[in-house]
């Protein structure tokens, strides 16, 4: 069955903005390294994204039905787009802290209704799908971006006469990206916009209360033990095993395929085994490989288990997304999007700040088993009061 026009800009938008934004994801924190900022700089940068999130993603949430889907998404792409022009072009403390708080925002204003308008474009199973296939095309759109990105420094440094692994390749990369974003602008301009309804109040949410606070505890768990970790995986790999820029693009993305794929894969198996359970069997799978790569001295078999840990992780994070948007009737999806956002980025500040004062001191080895405990505490939650009726 064809997909509807809206649906189509929309995965043409986010497969085009998740190749570009592959880039920033590879090489901002190595060029930050190499400009001098330490992990626990890094780790406040990311922390002040997500704070930004957290401050505004339930008003924007509240209030996207009244103003209009389609310029939210404009405007976060455009915020988003000067977040990442700003490092490369002025990277001094005060202007990396104004671009995190501003890509921040854009990614709130994105947040709070991409869930909501993709819920729309597509009912029934043919929603399942059109949210694996837009998680599963984005992903791979990233692992193709990363494949890019593993050589475009040393491609910058050969045409410059410049060092292969330094902060002026990478800020040509990070610049290269950015332009390729700014085509993800053009799908969108033809988008109709979703519904418009009038603003949100929060006591509009009150009768899903219940389901609301389970929703964030879970959230909140989830993210404070990414956050711990997942912003610095390339620090960890560059600074354990030394790994060039073009590994370093091949191992992220092998990930994304990997993503991808189970991305793609994911309603088969909520079709059959149901959704929740889909949930918390890929979570639980993916626990034991936090040990191997985060503890065994051998590249290959860490990079074996951060690939196999992300995919079983992430398999079926399309199929929670479409769990709590069919568990609040339509006018309340941008709420139940924003509590999402807000709860997730929270412990993912949160997480990141502490990660990077505790990397400076005792190295990433306290992270690991810290992550496995909160996710394991997130999925037993998840199995035991998710299904319930809100």
């Amino acid at each position: 069955m064809a997909l509807p026009r809206d649906a189509r800009l929309f995965l043409l938008s986010s497969v085009v903005g998740s190749f570009a934004g592959s880039f920033h994801g590879l090489y901002f924190n190595l060029y930050l390294k190499d400009l001098g900022y330490g992990q626990d700089w890094i780790g406040l940068l990311t922390a002040i994204s997500s704070l930004v999130v957290v401050a505004t993603a339930l008003p924007l949430g509240l209030s996207a039905g009244a103003m209009g889907y389609k310029r939210l998404l404009l405007g976060g792409m455009g915020l988003q787009a000067a977040g990442m022009a700003l490092p490369a072009l002025l990277p001094r403390p005060g202007w990396l802290v104004a671009a995190a708080a501003v890509g921040g925002l854009g990614g709130a204003m994105g947040a709070v209704v991409g869930g909501p308008l993709l819920a729309e474009l597509a009912e029934g199973g043919a929603r399942a799908r059109l949210f694996g296939l837009q998680a599963g095309a984005s992903v791979l759109a990233g692992m193709a971006g990363s494949a890019l990105a593993g050589v475009l420094p040393r491609l910058y440094a050969a045409l410059g006469g410049l060092p292969a692994q330094g902060p002026e390749a990478y800020r040509a990369a990070l610049l290269t990206g950015f332009f390729l974003y700014l085509c993800a602008f053009i799908p969108l301009v033809g988008l109709h916009g979703g519904r418009n309804s009038p603003a949100l109040s929060l006591r509009a949410l009150r009768g899903y209360r219940r389901f609301a606070g389970r929703l964030a505890l879970i959230n909140v768990l989830i993210g404070l033990g990414a956050g711990l970790i997942l912003p610095f995986v390339n620090l960890f790999f560059r600074l354990r095993f030394a790994l060039p820029d073009p590994l370093l693009g091949l191992v992220f993305a092998l990930n994304s395929l990997l993503i991808g794929v189970g991305n793609l894969a994911s309603p088969l198996l909520a079709r059959r085994f149901g959704r929740i359970r889909v949930v918390v069997a890929c979570q639980a799978l993916s626990l034991p490989f936090f040990f191997l790569w985060g503890y065994v001295p051998v590249a290959s078999l860490a990079i074996l288990g951060y690939l196999v840990r992300t995919s079983l992780m992430n398999l079926a994070g399309p199929m929670f997304s479409v769990a709590v948007m069919e568990a609040v009737p339509p006018e309340l999806r941008s709420g139940a999007s924003a509590v999402n956002t807000v709860c997730w980025q929270g412990g993912w500040a949160l997480g990141s700040l502490i990660s990077g004062f505790v990397q400076v001191r005792w190295g990433f080895a306290p992270l690991f088993p810290a992550t496995v405990l909160l996710y394991a505490v997130a999925i037993g939650l998840t199995w035991r009061s998710f299904g319930e009726a809100p």
